[in-house]
């Protein structure tokens, strides 16, 4: 019982952990998309890829955190909650 649980578990970290990277990538590629558009738009001298990942970095921390959450606890204490609610 308790092997099969933790193959579950391990085998559920793995999905989720592509689940996280995939829409972190996602989210970042959408974000540096609008940031090249807003640059070219307004016509501004210097690094391009500098002056977007400035703008990258401070909002990149807090979908970090948004991800961990959604992404690994909830389906974490989803599963637990089944898991005691059904024993």
């Amino acid at each position: 019982m308790i092997l099969g649980l933790g193959r579950m578990l391990l085998m559920m970290l793995v999905l989720l952990t592509v689940v996280y990277v995939s829409l972190f990538l996602y989210w970042r590629a959408g974000v540096r998309m609008r940031l090249e558009e807003d640059w070219v738009m307004q016509g501004r001298p210097g690094d391009r890829d500098d002056w977007i990942e400035d703008r990258i970095a401070p909002t990149a921390r807090r979908i970090r955190t948004w991800l961990i959450f959604l992404v690994y606890v909830l389906p974490i204490a989803g599963l637990s909650l089944y898991i005691y609610l059904t024993n």
